[in-house]
């Protein structure tokens, strides 16, 4: 099956999955040239890339995809929020659990979510998708 049909199968399942709505805003953590992005976007969510590869956002950028040329972490996440507003959702796709660039995912996937936002980190196998949380509470304290 092509990249492009599993992309849309992904993008409409994370748009039931999280309620998504036209107008809300997903973060992809990683997003390379923002073709998973471009997914989201055609079908209605407004889509924010954050990829440190200048030639990768370059390409993004010249299909239409906003992407920010940055590593992602707490600064990287209160730049977007108040540039772009808050996320509904931060995903990632190749970030593992236990690494550093995890811990930047969290710590900065609760800077910029809304009140009912998630952070979905998107593998495969039997635990397809890792959903975070962020309480309420340590975002204010943060």
């Amino acid at each position: 099956m092509p990249t492009i049909s599993l992309d849309r199968e992904l993008a409409a399942e994370l748009i039931r999955r999280y309620g998504l709505r036209p107008g809300d805003l997903v973060v992809e953590v990683g997003s390379g040239e923002g073709h998973f992005l471009n997914a989201l976007r055609a079908l209605g969510i407004r889509v924010l890339g954050i990829e440190p590869n200048m030639m990768s956002m370059a390409r993004a950028w010249s299909d239409g995809v906003d992407t920010i040329a940055a590593h992602f972490g707490p600064g990287t996440a209160e730049y977007l929020a108040a540039k772009y507003g808050t996320a509904k959702l931060v995903i990632a796709r190749s970030v593992r659990a236990g690494s550093e660039e995890f811990g930047q995912l969290v710590a900065g996937g609760s800077r910029c979510l809304t009140p009912e936002g998630a952070i979905a980190v998107l593998a495969t196998g039997a635990n397809a998708v890792v959903e975070i949380r962020p309480d309420l509470a340590m975002r204010r304290a943060a």
